[in-house]
């Protein structure tokens, strides 16, 4: 918070930008002291534990009034960076910060504390974002399961009469069919070689379905 106060003096950072750092910093904080507050006093739930208000009931749509002209487009809202080190590349007193984020995930009592104070790990990891610091093994979170995809193999009609009884015709588990159109279709017994011989140059080609 410092150092984005003393970015101001220098006028490189827009002011609305400055107070939306701020305003985040200064929630860190507040949750920061909140966690430590009610782990001490043994009060803090478990995570995941808590959960949120429903949400209230919409009021009832007021009946329709007369289209009235539109109000002119307000610029879109400023929004925080997400990019990893976004502070840093923001505000150049924060380069120092990195290094004691990095000595604070060095210290071997860092992993055994967010071990037992869970609600720190999100913390930590998102100072690592804001930072540009790697996390280590032990703050990184599981990957999430993948969610299966809908299969989308393709339906094959049912081949023709005109393919099913084409000459030599190849016909596929999946419904296709398949064809060969080269010189092993003119093989007969005593021409050279072999028909597997004639075969190896001559590949099935597919005719149906007809794409």
């Amino acid at each position: 918070m410092n150092d984005v106060q003393a970015e101001v003096r220098w006028a490189w950072v827009p002011i609305p930008l400055i107070k939306l750092f701020w305003r985040r910093l200064r929630r860190m904080k507040a949750r920061f002291a909140s966690i430590m507050a009610r782990f001490h006093a043994g009060t803090l739930p478990a995570p995941g534990s808590a959960r949120r208000d429903p949400a209230p009931d919409r009021p009832a749509e007021a009946p329709s009034q007369p289209d009235a002209p539109a109000p002119p487009a307000a610029p879109p809202p400023l929004e925080l960076p997400r990019y990893p080190g976004w502070v840093v590349r923001t505000i150049c007193g924060t380069n120092l910060r990195q290094f004691e984020l990095e000595e604070i995930l060095e210290d071997p009592e860092t992993p055994a504390h967010v071990a037992n104070l869970p609600q720190l790990g999100g913390m930590l990891r998102a100072m690592c974002r804001m930072l540009g610091v790697k996390k280590p093994a032990w703050l990184r979170l599981p990957r999430r399961p993948r969610r299966p995809r809908p299969s989308r193999r393709r339906v094959i009609p049912p081949a023709p009469d005109w393919a099913v009884n084409a000459p030599g015709a190849i016909l596929k588990p999946d419904g296709t069919v398949w064809q060969r159109w080269g010189a092993s279709t003119l093989w007969r017994p005593g021409s050279p070689g072999t028909l597997e011989e004639a075969q190896k140059f001559d590949r099935p080609r597919r005719i149906w379905p007809q794409d």
